[in-house]
């Protein structure tokens, strides 16, 4: 088994998840608005919760210009909501549930593997586990996606935070 790599198509497009909240999201919707990040974790894993401070960063920083970002919990609905209380997230974190469709549909094997979309529906960028260099690529690529002027989205301010966590 391999995750889906950049190029591909994205898979799963059609899915509706509801969030921890009990909203429906419609995954391939959010590409009409323009780039799509996924980001898949499990809130038991330390890459995850290293990561998706970044990713609401990133959010926060280019979703005025059409990015969207999920996260897909492989989580109940409490743990979910718990993972974004403590992590302070305002993302919509997508609930799986048991039959995992979205994990299954990408092939992710570790935690957090995070996907970027491309409008066209095409997989733009990947990752697996956390590094710091990585989340910087993923805001370069998204930056590039929606016509921004790149930045770093980690910076020397984060020194507090490890430059490598497994996945």
């Amino acid at each position: 088994m391999a995750t889906i790599g950049t190029g591909a198509e994205a898979p799963a497009l059609g899915m509706t998840l509801d969030d921890a909240d009990g909203n429906a999201h419609a995954i391939g919707e959010a590409l009409s608005r323009g780039p799509l990040v996924l980001g898949v974790y499990k809130s038991s894993c330390q890459a995850s919760k290293t990561a998706f401070p970044f990713l609401q960063r990133l959010a926060d920083r280019y979703g005025e210009a059409g990015l969207t970002v999920f996260g897909v919990a492989q989580d109940s609905a409490n743990v979910t909501r718990s993972f974004a209380r403590r992590l302070d997230l305002t993302i919509p974190i997508l609930i799986e549930g048991p039959d995992y469709p979205v994990t299954l549909a990408y092939d992710v094997v570790a935690t957090p593997t995070v996907f970027l979309i491309d409008k066209d529906g095409a997989v733009a960028w990947t990752s697996m586990g956390f590094m710091k260099p990585q989340m910087n690529e993923l805001a370069d690529t998204v930056a590039r996606l929606v016509g921004k002027e790149p930045e770093p989205l980690v910076t020397d301010a984060d020194a507090d935070v490890p430059m490598f966590v497994p996945g």
